[in-house]
């Protein structure tokens, strides 16, 4: 008889810690705990690690910067407010998963059981849980772009036109809740309510995505995803190009404009339009 091969021991090592927290913990803390934790090695490991290549390799770090002209990139105070904002941030998406727990008498969300989703039903949330994401952020990102929008709730956010990675979670409460929660929440929230469980696994690998697409693309350099981070590095300069982040929506209306910018005729004409932008700020 075919001996019966054993999974890597590192998977058998997730799969008893995962059986553990799911033993010791209610279904409610498990979601809190692991998408918790989600946003600590999505966002904060990643960010910190972007800016301490700023701090400890300051020639490599200007070679490949996307803007590496001082006078654009921020000042040390502006980073350290950057940081302690995004703090603040991090810590008001807590309090407010926990406000919800509180209304709703701690029910999860998503599904908690010590077994596994399997690989089919990771990969369709994951896949729907992108293309979704993907067309409510854009859609609310060019809102936010509207003159009568800009200045009240998107502005702060554009403030750094050279960004880094902690700009991630630099905006308003307004457009933080509607330009980062809802369209991370919702497609696989509905999807849960009306059509089929969803595993929290599977919902925090379809966050962990997000969070590193979009950590790296505020990063402002140009190893980290390209060309993703050069698209949205190119938006925070230039404020109305490039609102996506998979940018199969900024293709489907006209906003993808990356390859024609580097012509000269276009360059100028990014210029001016750049400036008309500024106006809103």
């Amino acid at each position: 008889m075919a001996n019966s091969i054993s999974p890597p021991p590192i998977l058998l090592a997730l799969g008893t810690w995962w059986n553990w927290l799911c033993q010791s913990y209610s279904p409610w803390q498990v979601e809190l705990l692991v998408t918790v934790f989600v946003q600590l090695i999505g966002f904060w490991l990643p960010a910190t690690v972007y800016q301490l290549v700023d701090i400890c390799f300051p020639e490599f770090s200007k070679a490949h910067k996307h803007q590496p002209e001082p006078h654009r990139q921020p000042t040390r105070a502006e980073i350290v407010h950057c940081i302690r904002y995004a703090v603040l941030v991090t810590l008001a998406d807590i309090a407010i998963q926990i406000g919800i727990g509180y209304l709703t008498e701690f029910r999860p969300i998503f599904v908690i059981t010590s077994t596994l989703p399997t690989f089919k039903e990771m990969v369709r949330h994951f896949v729907w849980g992108n293309i979704a994401h993907e067309v409510l952020a854009y859609y609310v990102h060019r809102i936010l772009h509207l003159p009568r929008f800009y200045a009240r709730y998107h502005k702060l956010h554009h403030s750094f036109t050279a960004p880094i990675a902690f700009t991630g979670l630099y905006s308003s409460p307004v457009e933080h809740f509607f330009a980062d929660i809802i369209p991370i929440v919702l497609p696989l929230a509905l999807v849960a309510h009306y059509y089929e469980p969803v595993h929290i696994l599977s919902f925090n690998c379809f966050l962990i995505s997000v969070l590193l697409v979009g950590t790296a693309e505020h990063s402002g350099y140009d190893f980290a995803q390209p060309p993703m981070s050069k698209a949205h590095d190119l938006h925070h300069e230039k404020f109305n190009v490039h609102y996506g982040s998979l940018h199969f929506m900024d293709w489907l209306h006209g906003t993808n404009v990356l390859k024609r910018h580097r012509s000269p005729e276009v360059e100028g004409k990014m210029k001016d339009v750049g400036s008309t932008a500024k106006i809103y700020a």
